[in-house]
């Protein structure tokens, strides 16, 4: 699952260099996907976006930026 950090959605717990994978993260999006999974039975990784963008297409090079870009590009 890829996001942007944005309070109060998706955020790092205070003591989160101290955790692993998803437990260093809190937020509405965090507590929806850990329930969803939980109820659909399967798991889940979630990653923070490189570049803290929702996604963009640049006019001039024609290349999209975010989240979009991570799910295009890889």
């Amino acid at each position: 699952v890829l996001s942007v950090q944005e309070s109060p959605y998706v955020m790092m717990k205070k003591n989160h260099e101290m955790l692993e994978g998803n437990d260093r993260y809190e937020g509405y999006c965090v507590d929806l996907a850990t329930e969803i999974a939980k109820h659909c039975g399967f798991k889940y990784k979630l990653t923070i976006v490189g570049d803290g963008k929702y996604g963009a297409r640049d006019a001039d090079t024609k290349i999209w930026n975010g989240m979009v870009g991570e799910l295009v590009y890889g």
